[in-house]
């Protein structure tokens, strides 16, 4: 059998929504949680799976524990990629009750990331220490993403804090803006026991929230049923995180029609 290096599909069968932005991008974008791969797997992961991928978050605190050798690996592999890599909010949480937050973005500069993620999903953060972090962290050369709830099971997001948090963090220089949901997208952020997302929640956030900064949120939807429910409300070009590595494609799939859940009209 040839080879089909160049051998491209007929557009329409490759996006029969006729809709999905490519890369680059700034809505439409898709975070991947890491939970731990190794070198292999994640080359293996960005070699097949790069024109799906924008950020790819490393989960909790595991950035520490990686050898810092492996850890600039990663990151020099997804930089080649044109994929960002980042550490999980819960880190930054960590330096805050340690009160390290200057060595902690000092220690991610030497490392070589461009991106930090600021939150209190578990800690407890002031409107002013949010924006004067955002500040110490963009004067450093960072680009920031903030995340807005509770980690705790049955902490629910409501919309007053959602649209409160999103206008002062993007004033004070947020990139976007993350909606909790867990890694398990159930029981805490905009998710019930079940996972479920209240669909009266999402149409009253199109009524309160411009549509330029809608665009700004990151919606962590680990589960099928929650990327259905976001791409129906926001459409296809919804920020959408927390996606394991194996669910890349499946996802490419539900934004472009190529799944019967939201197969094309």
């Amino acid at each position: 059998m040839n080879r089909l290096d160049t051998f491209i599909w007929n557009d329409g069968l490759m996006d029969p929504s006729g809709v999905r932005l490519m890369k680059p991008r700034s809505q439409g974008m898709t975070m991947v949680i890491d939970k731990g791969l190794g070198i292999s797997a994640f080359s293996d992961l960005l070699s097949l799976s790069t024109p799906y991928i924008d950020f790819i978050k490393l989960g909790f605190g595991t950035s520490v524990l990686y050898p810092p050798p492996i850890l600039q690996d990663k990151l020099c592999i997804a930089r080649e990629r044109g994929v960002i890599l980042y550490p999980g909010g819960t880190f930054f949480e960590v330096a805050y009750q340690k009160n390290e937050i200057h060595t902690y973005l000092d220690s991610l500069r030497n490392l070589g990331f461009d991106y930090v993620e600021i939150s209190d999903g578990t800690i407890s953060l002031t409107n002013e220490e949010r924006c004067q972090f955002i500040f110490e962290a963009k004067n450093r050369g960072f680009q920031v993403i903030t995340e807005c709830g509770k980690k705790a099971q049955g902490s629910i997001l409501n919309i007053d804090e959602l649209e409160e948090t999103l206008y002062s963090d993007v004033e004070c220089g947020a990139a976007y803006v993350i909606v909790e949901g867990r890694e398990t997208g159930k029981n805490a952020g905009i998710y019930d026991k079940e996972g479920d997302l209240d669909e009266g929640f999402l149409e009253e956030i199109k009524t309160r929230i411009s549509s330029d900064l809608l665009q700004r949120l990151i919606w962590e939807a680990p589960l099928k049923k929650q990327q259905v429910c976001l791409i129906e409300s926001f459409g296809r070009n919804v920020n959408i995180g927390n996606i394991p590595g194996i669910d890349v494609f499946s996802l490419e799939c539900l934004r472009r029609g190529l799944r019967s859940d939201t197969f094309p009209i």
